[in-house]
């Protein structure tokens, strides 16, 4: 999710923090994150979805949280910008071609593929998740749009110290802290500031959003074949106000 390549870019740029440095920072979670692990990533022996798993997911990432007094603030999806609607219908119509080219798999597989394909995650899945979340005293909202948009926003206007999120869009939308791989087995999780990545690679929030258009995110196509590095050298070559002629290459 996010910009195609860009967190293979930050990655030097990571820094290392334990989790009891967290205490009492109140970080917005992307709620829309948890949603899709949960129903893509639990599945049972034959492929299916495994029933709760939302709620599974949502009350250990909590207790996590919880244990290690993070004050979260749990941010969800709302609509869905028409750029990335176009985007995901794109997307959709290119995997049904490769579908189709699948079909002379065995009926096993062929399950399983559709199995992934119907995983969404449904407004009462949303409902139960905000219910649970209720009944723990834990704050949430619903983003008039995408919820990394959201938590942005609310990390640019000092509400929250960052967010917890594996999208880099949030960079795009002017988030300055992001927390990665928090959920993980460890006992640390990975910051990155937009400090950072602006000092150590050159990368502002402008520059972010011109490699959005180069190499494709959520919300542009990009240029086939050109990969988050050989973007990068790209960017490199046109002025902060040459972006125009850079365009015209499309």
């Amino acid at each position: 999710m996010g910009v195609k390549g860009l967190w293979q870019l930050l990655e030097p740029v990571g820094k290392p923090v334990t989790l009891e440095s967290l205490q009492g920072k109140v970080l917005a979670v992307d709620a829309s994150i948890l949603m899709n692990q949960a129903i893509k990533g639990m599945r049972d022996g034959s492929g299916n979805p495994v029933p709760n798993a939302h709620l599974f997911v949502l009350f250990h990432r909590l207790c996590k949280l919880l244990f290690y007094r993070v004050k979260p603030v749990f941010v969800f999806d709302g609509g869905v910008p028409v750029l990335k609607k176009k985007t995901l219908v794109r997307a959709y119509l290119e995997e049904m071609q490769t579908n189709l080219n699948r079909e002379q798999r065995t009926l096993q597989s062929e399950r399983a593929r559709q199995a992934r394909a119907s995983a969404e995650v449904s407004t009462e899945m949303l409902n139960e998740s905000q219910e649970l979340l209720r009944l723990f005293g834990v704050p949430f909202l619903v983003s008039p749009m995408e919820a990394e948009a959201q938590c942005a926003f609310l990390d640019m206007t000092g509400q929250t110290d960052g967010t917890i999120t594996d999208d880099s869009d949030v960079f795009l939308f002017g988030g300055r802290r992001v927390y990665k791989n928090i959920f993980n087995q460890n006992k640390h999780a990975e910051c990155y500031t937009c400090e950072d990545i602006d000092k150590g690679l050159a990368l502002s929030r402008s520059k972010m959003i011109k490699l959005a258009f180069v190499t494709g995110s959520d919300y542009t196509e990009g240029i086939q074949g050109l990969g988050a590095v050989s973007a990068m050298e790209v960017l490199h070559e046109f002025s902060q106000d040459g972006f125009a002629a850079l365009k015209e290459l499309r």
